[in-house]
């Protein structure tokens, strides 16, 4: 058989095992993932946000000389 025949079907099952493990999930681990999720969205951005206030912060004492 050609080698990417093979890779194909290794992969068709690979992805067809993903698909039926994640069909067998209770509603709450779903429900969980989601709003872990959410939660890590929104600390990703608090953490972003801080690092753009320090650095305005640097910007501004630097023009004003405070720095």
């Amino acid at each position: 058989m050609n080698k990417n025949i093979i890779r194909g079907l290794v992969a068709a099952g690979v992805l067809a095992t993903v698909g039926a493990a994640n069909a067998a999930l209770p509603t709450e681990a779903a429900t969980a993932i989601t709003t872990a999720g959410t939660d890590l969205l929104s600390a990703i951005g608090m953490v972003i946000a801080s690092m753009v206030a320090v650095w305005g912060l640097r910007k501004l004492g630097q023009k004003m000389g405070w720095l």
